[in-house]
């Protein structure tokens, strides 16, 4: 009991603290107002909030979503002194299989509204960003929605844990999850600082074809596009992540100009 006591004292405070003032050497290259998302390590890995679909500025995923410590769950980013490194999509990469691990859904909106907050049961948490409409790759006769805002991210919390966040764009139609870039947290002793991640929100992709020489899946030449991630080509975008022991991780989003 006591421990219930103690995990809901230290929920109470990170989410007071969550409206508050940006603070100088953290990191933030900008200030004023902003919307808040803490994901926040839950001991429960299933149904954290058990029938809570409520709005708020807290996402639930599990402590740890790993098969073993013979499973390599989280990898060193490319610089292992930064506890926050955000790795882009250079050119269209895709994966054939659902990846696994607790998911965060984006839909586009035009406010931002955490629509559900457990990302520990199998219909993922939900969150709604505000989007604009700019021109369609593929079609410029058409548009697509293009997040509003810039995204910042970093670790908190207990040293020695780690937390991978991977966006994936789903195309149902090829049934191919297109990979829009990596955040690795690294939680070590000193400060954090935010890394800048809106990238994740932007995923170049391509018309996938078989190589009839090799069988290989690759793109047909000419059809690579970078795409919003709310881009009709794409059902779904979700951040997929794996935890081993981050308690939390703190995500700003801060109007952009577009």
């Amino acid at each position: 009991m006591r421990k219930l006591i103690l995990f809901g004292l230290v929920l109470a405070l990170i989410l007071t603290l969550s409206y508050g003032i940006t603070m100088a050497g953290n990191g933030l290259p900008i200030t004023g107002k902003h919307y808040n998302i803490n994901i926040i390590g839950h001991p429960k890995n299933v149904e954290c909030i058990s029938g809570d679909d409520s709005n708020g500025r807290a996402i639930m995923v599990p402590l740890r979503n790993v098969g073993g410590t013979s499973n390599l769950v989280c990898q060193a980013g490319p610089n292992p002194d930064q506890q926050t490194v955000f790795v882009d999509d250079e050119y269209p990469f895709w994966v054939t299989q659902e990846p696994v691990g607790a998911k965060i859904y984006f839909v586009a909106g035009d406010h931002f509204e955490i629509m559900d907050r457990d990302a520990c049961d199998s219909n993922g948490a939900k969150i709604m960003v505000p989007t604009i409409d700019q021109t369609d790759p593929l079609d410029p006769t058409k548009t697509q929605p293009v997040i509003a805002v810039d995204v910042f991210i970093r670790v908190l919390g207990k040293p020695n844990t780690c937390m991978n966040i991977t966006g994936y764009a789903y195309d149902a139609t090829q049934q191919l999850w297109f990979w829009s870039g990596t955040v690795y947290l690294n939680r070590s002793t000193g400060k954090s600082t935010f890394v800048k991640a809106t990238d994740l929100f932007d995923v170049w992709w391509c018309d996938v074809v078989v190589n009839p020489t090799t069988g290989a899946l690759e793109c047909a030449a000419g059809t690579e596009a970078e795409l919003s991630v709310f881009n009709d080509v794409f059902e779904t975008y979700f951040w997929n992540i794996i935890n081993d022991g981050t308690r939390l991780v703190q995500v700003r989003l801060y109007p952009r100009s577009l």
